[in-house]
């Protein structure tokens, strides 16, 4: 179906982008980024070009995600019962997110050679192209249009919400890598920096993208279903408000000197700008959130908001494309060779148990995270508290437990050490695969999310529903056996040691997220098919468990051994080109770090083995509570049977044997057919 947008529609977008581009002219000039280059004059088509592309790139990643977001989330089902083909009106918005991925797909790649021509400078006789793409920088952005690529072709193709979902994860995964560009890759504290970019990024395409992709639908969508779609917005909306504050000022405060720099520097007035320009869009997506039933006041709303995001988006523009008051590049030379790989330096204390735990590196982003996933599980338990429902307390110590190992993890004493020492690495390793994760899992979050967030009637999936149906999958189905999801543990650890990945993962801030990502992920399967308290795909025999426990811990333990006996260097280039120790003392650390796997891994393991002994005596009493009570209800029916079956396998009276067996068999079957808890007249 293609799109026909209204005359509104096709005003609005041209209008935003001059405003965009206008808006990332003058911060640009502002800063000071428009004077030429005295080193390397830059070509006219990079200083004017790279403002006009990257404003059709956020254009086209704001509808991709605004688009796919809202048809996947935020739209109300055609009717009660649920359904997953796209209905006329998300059919439309998905081809809308198809136009925007496309757009997006197309500037990411036309940024490649503007990106080469802007290193080489103008009347160059190099291939720009071959330039761009030697650079980190070029290659991000060849990974961003494929993944915009992708989602523009699941979009396109998509027939059902399901493959529409897949597209706005595509294009969640290009917002997120595109925290690498502009300044925040080569930052002096690149982790905090990145971090807050990719976060900064994702707030600004869930805020400002759905809001554009909802005001140009306005006109297509009743008055219910536009009322329906705002109010499941405003949450959305106000998380992307908070996200940015808090990104906002990790962001100042690596690029500011002081405070003072907001007024005395150019850069610090556009960031000014920038804030009181985000904090005018909150006040109006407050007003927004009163006028849900006026459609004429949301769209002067809508379009107002629309006109402040664009002069913010420029902003951001102007400020990827100037240098900030402090400077973020650092040469790898002399003493200053290990702030430059690493972002920060080691801890001027001794390594040693104490410090673990009395040593702070602050990853401010996961400190974020750690404390938003506490509240939102707090806030689903006071939720049922206030219901009448009955929630263990002992649930949510296990869960907060594991959002305070978490922050620890990612920031305490082993993230302060951990890409200086192996040992201490090895420590943050098991933390996040054997510590955080079955806390978590005990927690059982999805069960208080299935029961604090109230299901859907009107046939869309919200949160709750994307969840269940994820875990409900064929996939989930098949990574969720104990073998499997044991090799996943244990065969990961062969592959990311025993090759180069972990050296890439030291070396680059996005492989260091995949590192942590996955260790968690594979540490919550493995927990989750052991110890889970949230439904499972399948039941899964107690035997199996911990047969799959025992091999995969003590594969564990060996591999540890393994690194003990080790006579090579465990990402020996990294540890070199650091020259805080010598190449013995680095094999007497790895050799540490070896023994700390092979140790600690008991532990859990005792753990793992009582808690799933636990759980099977607890299974095998409810299923005799519940023999004990149907037979309360028959009389023992199910039993009379069976002693009746055996005396006619003794030679007995077998016809009267068989006629006491039918007549008990009736009375099982009368009293199945009573209500639980005993007959009408019993009650």
């Amino acid at each position: 179906m293609t799109i026909r947008p209204s005359r509104a529609g096709a005003l609005l977008i041209p209008l935003l982008l001059l405003l965009t581009v206008t808006a990332a002219v003058v911060g640009m000039a502002a800063t000071g980024a428009l004077a030429p280059a005295t080193l390397v004059p830059a070509s006219p088509l990079v200083t004017w070009g790279l403002p006009v592309t990257r404003a059709l790139h956020h254009l086209g990643l704001l509808l991709a995600i605004g688009a796919g977001g809202t048809a996947v989330l935020l739209l109300p089902g055609p009717g009660r019962r649920q359904v997953t083909t796209l209905d006329p009106l998300r059919r439309r918005t998905v081809r809308l997110g198809a136009v925007g991925a496309l757009l997006w797909a197309v500037a990411a790649l036309a940024l490649i050679p503007l990106g080469g021509l802007e290193a080489t400078g103008a009347g160059t006789d190099h291939n720009v192209w071959d330039v761009a793409m030697g650079g980190d920088l070029g290659r991000l952005q060849m990974g961003v249009a494929v993944f915009a690529a992708a989602s523009a072709l699941a979009y396109a193709i998509a027939r059902s919400t399901v493959l529409a979902c897949w597209g706005l994860a595509f294009a969640g995964v290009g917002v997120g890598a595109l925290g690498l560009a502009g300044h925040a890759g080569a930052s002096l504290d690149h982790i905090n920096a990145v971090n807050a970019m990719a976060l900064h990024l994702v707030a600004v395409s869930v805020w400002a993208g759905g809001l554009l992709v909802i005001a140009l639908l306005s006109r297509r969508m009743p008055e219910q279903t536009l009322a329906v779609t705002i109010r499941r917005f405003s949450p959305w909306a106000l998380a992307a408000v908070v996200s940015l504050a808090i990104s906002g000022l990790v962001s100042a405060g690596i690029r500011l000197a002081a405070w003072s720099d907001l007024l005395t520097t150019g850069y610090g007035r556009v960031v000014l700008a920038k804030a009181l320009g985000l904090l005018v869009l909150s006040v109006l997506g407050a007003l927004q959130r009163r006028r849900l039933g006026d459609r004429l006041r949301f769209r002067h709303l809508a379009f107002t908001e629309g006109l402040v995001m664009a002069v913010v988006i420029g902003a951001s523009i102007a400020l990827g494309r100037s240098a900030p008051p402090v400077p973020q590049e650092i040469p790898a030379v002399g003493d200053l060779r290990v702030l430059s790989l690493v972002g920060f330096l080691a801890p001027e204390r001794e390594f040693s148990p104490l410090t673990m735990f009395t040593v702070f590196q602050p990853d401010w982003i996961s400190l974020v995270l750690a404390v938003a996933m506490a509240g939102a599980y707090l806030l689903g338990a006071v939720r049922l508290a206030r219901r009448g429902d009955r929630w263990q307390w002992h649930r949510t110590l296990a869960f907060l437990a594991g959002c305070l190992a978490f922050a620890w993890v990612l920031n305490g004493g082993a993230a302060a050490w951990g890409k200086f020492r192996f040992d201490a690495h090895m420590i943050q390793h098991m933390a996040m695969m054997m510590i955080v994760p079955p806390l978590w899992v005990l927690g059982a979050p999805v069960t208080l999310l299935s029961r604090a967030m109230p299901p859907r009637t009107d046939g869309s999936r919200g949160i709750r529903e994307w969840v269940l149906a994820a875990l409900h999958s064929g996939y989930a189905r098949i990574v969720s056996t104990p073998p499997l999801a044991g090799l996943i543990f244990a065969g990961s650890l062969v592959i990311f040691y025993f090759s180069p990945l972990f050296e890439m993962a030291m070396y680059d801030h996005l492989g260091h997220v995949l590192m942590t990502v996955h260790f968690l992920s594979s540490g919550y399967l493995f927990a989750w098919v052991l110890i889970g308290i949230d439904p499972s795909t399948k039941p899964i025999n107690p035997v199996l468990k911990l047969i799959t426990l025992l091999a995969t811990l003590a594969f564990h333990a060996f591999f540890g051994v393994a690194l003990v006996s080790a006579t090579w260097l465990v990402a020996e280039n990294w540890y070199l080109e650091l020259g805080m120790y010598s190449l013995d003392r680095l094999t007497l650390i790895q050799t540490r770090g070896g023994t700390i796997m092979w140790a600690i891994s008991e532990v859990p393991t005792v753990g793992y083995a009582l808690i799933v002994a636990v759980l099977w005596m607890q299974s095998d009493d409810r299923r005799a509570r519940q023999y004990d009570r149907k037979a309360e209800r028959d009389g023992g029916a199910e039993l009379a049977a069976y002693n009746a079956y055996l005396a006619s396998l003794r030679g007995g009276d077998r016809t009267g044997a068989a006629k006491d067996s039918v007549a008990a068999e009736e009375k099982v079957d009368s009293a199945a057919a009573e209500p639980p808890g005993g007959s009408a007249k019993e009650q």
